[in-house]
């Protein structure tokens, strides 16, 4: 295997990737709700594991028990890792109800405290799902993108390899002002097609970029498998936008 790569657990994706991401890179994972994200993302941390890398997990969608009865039901057990200290698993709400008087406010100081514990527990590979609310919670255009910018220069200086996931337009496939698109080294992008008749609907994935890696630029189709996600053969679908 390439130590220069870090495999994802999904032998049709590294497939696509000629053996897995680069390590020191930042992958944006974009998809619309329900597409397999976190899915994904939870196989790729199990498989970063067993390899013998030091993980940091952060979710600002699930509890801890969320996610590890969830992984649990596909044969990744991360609670040895978790006891071990190999994973730090931490959720974060972007947003709180606070009572002021007689009043709830909602407040939030993600924006600050993501950074700072991506800075303070330092491991080989970080998962941040999603991003999407770190983003949403910047009061312009100019300052999620260095912020963002900000946190994947911290990302790298601490010799991680970071595996990031954010919320798409299901038309389009691309998030909010496409800043994901711009600031990460990769992206790989999951849609749903509609089948002509309405029957089903199709998971693809495509890999848009993949900065400083040769890397097949097919669509590929996948689905949710007992095992996690698989990904198969080319899938010859037009997507629009």
């Amino acid at each position: 295997m390439d130590e220069s790569k870090l495999s994802t657990g999904i032998s049709g994706l590294d497939e696509m990737l000629y053996g897995g991401i680069n390590r020191g890179n930042v992958v944006g994972l974009v998809g619309p709700p329900g597409s397999g994200k976190t899915l994904m993302s939870l196989q790729f941390l199990y498989k970063s594991l067993t390899d013998g890398n030091n993980c940091l997990y952060i979710s600002g969608s699930h509890s801890e028990r969320e996610l590890v009865l969830q992984s649990k039901r596909y044969g990744w057990d991360i609670e040895p890792y978790i006891e071990n200290k190999q994973l730090a698993l931490m959720c974060l709400k972007p947003v709180q109800f606070v009572l002021r008087g007689e009043e709830f406010h909602l407040v939030s100081n993600y924006t600050d405290e993501l950074p700072r514990i991506v800075n303070e527990i330092k491991k080989e590979v970080v998962i941040i799902d999603p991003i999407t609310d770190f983003i949403m919670l910047c009061k312009n255009e100019i300052e999620s993108r260095s912020r963002l910018l900000g946190l994947f220069s911290m990302i790298k200086d601490n010799n991680s390899t970071a595996f990031i996931t954010a919320e798409a337009e299901a038309a389009s496939g691309i998030t909010k002002n496409a800043i994901v698109e711009y600031a990460t080294d990769g992206l790989l992008v999951l849609r749903r097609v509609q089948s002509q008749d309405l029957s089903e609907i199709t998971h693809v994935i495509q890999i848009a970029k993949m900065r400083w890696i040769k890397h097949m630029r097919e669509i590929r189709q996948f689905d949710f498998t007992d095992n996690g996600i698989e990904v198969y053969s080319r899938y010859d679908v037009l997507l629009s936008g």
